[in-house]
Order: C-alpha cells, then structure tokens, then sequence
C-alpha cells in the first residue's frame, strides 16, 4: 500500500510539472503595444566632412524616436517629446517608417493607417514650431515611400500583374512626379515589356520609352 501511494504522489508530481510546462507563456506572446512601450530610434547617415556645414552639422545631432503607447505615438527629438499624437486604433510599429521625406536635414515620420497599412499620414519636422505637422504634398500621395540619397522619393504601386513605381523629386516645394515604370508579362507571347512614362508641367503623363 505505501509503496502505491509513493508511486501516485510520484505520478502527481509529474503530472503538475508537466501542466506547469504547458502554461507557461514565452515573453513575446504577451508584449504588445497596449501593454508596453516601444522605443525606436533613428539616426542620420554619415556625410563627407568637406560638405557639412554648421547648420547640417547641428541638425544631424538630433535625433527623432517614438514611442507608442496603445493609440497614443510620442514624437521625441533628442529623447524629448515634442509631440504626441493620437488615434482610434493602434498603429502598427512594423509599418511605421521615418525618414526624411522633404530633404531638408530632419526626420519625419509616417504612421499608417490600421487597414491598409500601406497608406498612413505624413508627419514633418517643422523647426519653427519645434513640432510635427501635417505635409499636405506628401499626404496627397498618402501612402508608404521610399528615399534615396539622390533626392528621389518612389511610390510603389505594383499589383499582381504589373510592377509600377512612380519617381518624384521636389521642385519649389512643391513634390511632383516625373518618371513612372512598368514592368509586365504580355499576355500574347510572355514576353517581358516594360513601359516609361513622363510627366508634362500640368501632370500629364506620356509615354518616353
């Protein structure tokens, strides 16, 4: 009789470890963004010496970081909040993107919308107000781009069918489209075409190549 009740105390003893094992969650299953903080910070690249000035000198040293906090995103510059701007949903911290958008030597942030994620708002440093504000030019594209070190923003607007990006520059602060490339299989031999358009004074586009 003792040795059976060892053995069921033994088989319990297992038993618990093993539902222990089994409840036990790891940390990422619970860290989210309505119960944490996330911090993500952004600094400028490298430039040649011969070409900083006092001015991009100072401004390269700040450096913009956000924190969400549920639909709450707060805008830091030197890790002190200058901004904080809220929503009706919790932005997603994978699709926000920040870089300097209007090329003028400060981050800006775009913050997506909760669906689709690939369209959001524009938010630009504006060093006068020493806060961020809405970019009318950059919203009317409303939607994610890219930056190059050419001074080149590309909007991508491919589909299932046909890769499309349309190349803007800024011109008198205003930011105009001036090239669009698309590239699809035609659907009578396979081959690859790929179509160039330009844009006239008005926004037109036409076909260059």
């Amino acid at each position: 009789m003792k040795r059976n009740l060892i053995i069921s105390a033994a088989f319990s003893s297992l038993m618990l470890l093993a539902v222990s094992c089994d409840t036990k969650k790891n940390t990422a299953d619970y860290v989210t963004d309505e119960n944490f903080k996330v911090y993500t910070d952004t600094t400028y690249p490298q430039q040649p010496v011969d070409v900083v000035d006092s001015i991009s000198e100072a401004n390269s040293r700040k450096r913009l970081s956000y924190a969400l906090n549920g639909p709450r995103v707060e805008l830091l510059l030197d890790n002190v909040l200058i901004k904080v701007l809220e929503f009706n949903y919790t932005p997603s911290a994978e699709n926000i993107s920040v870089a300097d958008f209007n090329f003028d030597s400060y981050d800006d942030i775009f913050i997506p919308y909760e669906s689709p994620p690939d369209y959001g708002t524009y938010f630009c440093y504006d060093p006068e107000k020493n806060s961020f504000v809405e970019n009318n030019e950059l919203n009317a594209i409303g939607r994610i781009t890219k930056v190059t070190d050419e001074g080149i923003i590309t909007e991508d607007r491919s589909d299932d069918l046909t890769q499309r990006y349309i190349e803007y520059q800024w011109t008198n602060g205003k930011l105009k489209a001036f090239k669009k490339t698309e590239t699809f299989k035609s659907a009578e031999n396979g081959e690859i075409i790929t179509n160039i358009y330009s844009y006239d004074e008005k926004g037109n586009e036409y076909l260059s190549g």
